[in-house]
């Protein structure tokens, strides 16, 4: 299991990459995931425009360093 957790050190978000395992494309604008569960949270925005997370859910994998 991997949990990672961009919340507390913003720094690590630049280390790690989140992979789809249904597309093998990389999910932008993670904030957390958590490989085990299948789910994560990624930036998006409210219909006023304010910044939230919004959880998702799929097979992921997380890498341990970007490309």
């Amino acid at each position: 299991m991997t949990t990672i957790d961009f919340r507390s050190d913003p720094v690590k978000a630049r280390r790690h990459r989140v992979v789809s395992l249904v597309t093998y494309a990389d999910i932008p604008n993670i904030v957390w995931a958590d490989d085990e569960k299948g789910c994560y949270g990624v930036r998006g925005r409210d219909v006023e425009g304010k910044q939230i997370v919004v959880e998702q859910s799929g097979p992921i994998r997380i890498v341990s360093a970007r490309r």
